[in-house]
């Protein structure tokens, strides 16, 4: 029988706790959603008219914000294993609504930098594939249904965009940029603060359970603090030393980094791009709104087929996808339709890259040290990712046609896919199942 914690709402016995976790995560990645990019793009206009700050000045807040994700990682990554995310997620909240309360207070770029830096040096800056607080937990909580898991909770954060843009547009228009910052400060607090000291358990051996598809059987629980080379359903565990010793983690990496840094330049600056085109605002929140919406059910359908095939062919699709939605940027000038299809391609080819990053690190090296793994690998990838758009707003800047950008993003995309599709899982010497 499960040990349930003590919570202010009754949870049937029956019920998985696991699928609790991911509730948790589900409702604390739409609350992250006034940290990612797409949601900052919204941003750029507006304060750039203020302050008078150039693309690429405002851009480089974005880069410290994941920049400083990623330095902070590995700790992040080792308190999670160690100590759960419970009370992590509550000083995360803490700080980044604060945050981006505070933003209405700058005026000078060192501050506007570094409240972007702090929001992010809490674990809540990973970018468009997820947080350490959210990820992590759900993968320790599920190994048969491990797919559906992560893309369930892995769909707050597309359904926090689509639910923001409209609001955000709203708000910049009629209260202006700095009041709509404190409103979604206040909404980031209020919602990942409770949550997480509620809920968030870092893995089932914290409530005597064992991960799902094992849970109504009568076995002891997995130990928490004794280290395990194979789990109870045969996935290989890695400690990170023997993780980072496979050539294939390196090349893992290198290509999440390749696409982090492509995906976040175009994310953050496709919407100046379309109204260059000519296209009106609604025509642009419409359209720019139909890649999250769509997402949602993108993440979920590769959530099931990631459980069926090998994970580095989502990587393949995503890729190649990416690389085909930027088709008709390229060739647009103004077309209703242009913006439509990118978007839908786009939101397709993100569900398969999403569901890749997240299950790749558990899938091939699995759960037990996988906060510790993935704090590591994290600071790489992440300031890969926040130097998208930075790099891409000076490009711009300097007078670059954006269609020639989009042309290079579309070579890296789809050379991207194909790499990942040749990365192979590491197999130790003894024999142990690991899942592609």
């Amino acid at each position: 029988m499960q040990k349930l914690p003590t919570i202010p709402i009754p949870i049937p016995s029956r019920l998985y706790y696991g699928w609790i976790i991911v509730a948790t995560g589900l409702v604390i990645n739409i609350a992250t959603s006034p940290l990612g990019p797409l949601v900052f793009s919204f941003f750029i206009a507006p304060m750039r008219e203020e302050m008078g700050w150039s693309l690429g000045a405002i851009s480089l807040g974005l880069t410290f914000r994941m920049i400083a994700s990623g330095v902070t990682a590995p700790l992040i990554g080792i308190i999670i294993d160690r100590f759960g995310p419970r009370y992590l997620g509550l000083f995360a909240g803490l700080v980044a609504g604060g945050c981006l309360i505070g933003l209405f207070f700058a005026r000078d770029i060192w501050l506007f930098y570094l409240l972007f830096a702090l929001s992010g040096a809490v674990g809540l800056g990973g970018g468009p594939t997820g947080n350490l607080l959210t990820l992590v937990p759900v993968a320790k909580w599920f190994i048969v249904k491990r797919g559906r898991a992560m893309a369930i909770a892995t769909t707050g954060m597309a359904m926090g965009t689509v639910m923001a843009i409209p609001s955000i547009q709203w708000m910049i228009q009629t209260i202006g940029w700095r009041e709509a910052w404190v409103i979604l400060g206040a909404f980031v607090a209020l919602i990942i603060m409770p949550l997480s000291f509620i809920f968030l358990r870092g893995s089932p051996a914290d409530l005597g359970l064992q991960p799902d598809g094992f849970h109504n059987l009568d076995i002891e629980p997995l130990p928490t603090k004794k280290y395990q080379t194979q789990s109870a359903v045969g996935e290989t565990d890695w400690t990170a030393k023997e993780a980072l010793r496979q050539p294939v983690a390196w090349l893992i990496l290198s290509i999440l980094a390749m696409v982090g840094f492509t995906l976040t330049g175009t994310l953050v600056h496709k919407i100046g791009y379309w109204e260059l085109t000519g296209m009106s605002p609604t025509l642009i929140a419409f359209g720019t709104a139909l890649d999250p919406f769509t997402v949602i059910f993108s993440v979920l359908l590769f959530g099931f087929i990631g459980e069926r095939i090998k994970i580095r062919y989502l990587g393949l699709l995503g890729g190649l996808g990416f690389s085909l939605s930027m088709v008709p940027m390229i060739l647009s000038s103004g077309q209703t339709y242009t913006i439509i299809a990118h978007s839908l391609i786009w939101a397709l080819a993100a569900g398969a890259y999403m569901t890749a990053n997240n299950l790749i690190w558990p899938n091939y090296f699995g759960p037990r040290f996988l906060g510790t793994i993935r704090g590591i690998v994290l600071p790489i990838q992440v300031a890969a990712t926040g130097m998208g758009a930075p790099i891409y707003g000076l490009i711009l800047d300097a007078g670059i046609s954006p269609t020639t950008l989009w042309m290079i993003s579309a070579g890296a995309f789809a050379t991207a896919g194909l790499l990942l599709s040749q990365a192979k899982p590491p197999k130790r010497r003894a024999p142990a199942t690991n899942r592609e």
